[in-house]
């Protein structure tokens, strides 16, 4: 039984950093503008490093190659060409408000790699029929996901194991959360800044700051009651309690400053006075 300790990455463009190669096994979600050569080439470069990506529908896909049957000449790279369509064994029940279908397959895109390609789709008859590529296979998630709390994921006896490596790829809505509550309560798109440097910089200050806000509830306890209130309602609380700490602070420095500059004054009128009487 192969266990795995899995990190799972929204991908949007991030270059995939060497450390990651040394420990852990890599999980990539991505959408169909990403699933193309330039990742899957750095997938293929790290061998702990799998991918789990929307696909275009126009994808070639294709069975896998026959078992070889002692004939003379060239075995085949690979089966027939393979249809959405009409090549998928749809599930009987909807999953998560889709039917879907699984096979082994091998693609274009990954060459002589095999994986898995699922297809979903709302209506059996009709609608349209999205392409999913996995490298990762539910075999390897097994221990992964057994111990996870919430459903589907830890599905892993029952005859939903299969779609799993699917599963995982709903995790990577939250990056499309991350993204509209930055832009519509952090500012991210209304910087005003010019310079290259400065927008890195403030891109870099806001997602720090997100972050931070976010871990925050799950780390200090005096937070914990907003882990499930919205992110306007602790934005708000966090930016009452930074004022009334400027406030404090500034109002307990004015008279600390008030009551020194009391003492001095008081303290050099003595002093003159005792300098009048010895004169």
């Amino acid at each position: 039984m192969l266990i795995i300790k899995s990190i799972i990455l929204n991908y949007d463009g991030i270059m995939i950093k060497p450390e990651f190669s040394l420990q852990k096994n890599v999980i990539i979600l991505c959408d169909n503008w990403y699933t193309k050569q330039n990742l899957v080439s750095i997938v293929e470069e790290y061998p702990n490093l799998d991918l789990i990506g929307n696909a275009r529908a126009d994808y070639v896909i294709y069975d896998l190659a026959s078992a070889p049957t002692g004939r003379k000449g060239r075995l085949a790279k690979h089966g027939k060409c393979l249809s959405a369509d009409d090549d998928f064994t749809l599930s009987d029940e909807k999953i998560n408000g889709y039917y879907i279908g699984v096979r082994r397959v091998l693609t274009n895109l990954f060459g002589s790699r095999e994986g898995l390609t699922y297809v979903t789709t709302p209506e059996k008859d009709s609608g349209t029929r999205r392409l999913f590529f996995c490298t990762i296979f539910s075999e390897q998630l097994q221990i992964f996901c057994a111990w996870l709390e919430k459903a589907p994921l830890n599905q892993t006896g029952s005859e939903w194991f299969q779609y799993i490596p699917l599963f995982l790829y709903s995790c990577r809505w939250n990056i499309e959360i991350s993204y509209y509550e930055q832009k519509t309560f952090w500012s991210l798109c209304s910087y005003m800044v010019r310079s290259c440097k400065g927008i890195e910089m403030m891109v870099n200050l806001i997602n720090i700051s997100y972050c931070a806000m976010k871990l925050l509830p799950y780390v200090d306890n005096e937070f914990a009651e907003y882990k499930d209130k919205s992110v306007q309602e602790f934005r708000f609380a966090i930016s009452e309690g930074i004022r009334k700490q400027i406030f404090f602070t500034g109002f307990v420095q004015n008279i600390e400053t008030q009551i020194k500059s009391k003492s001095v004054i008081s303290a050099i009128k003595q002093a003159f006075r005792k300098h009048e009487c010895h004169l």
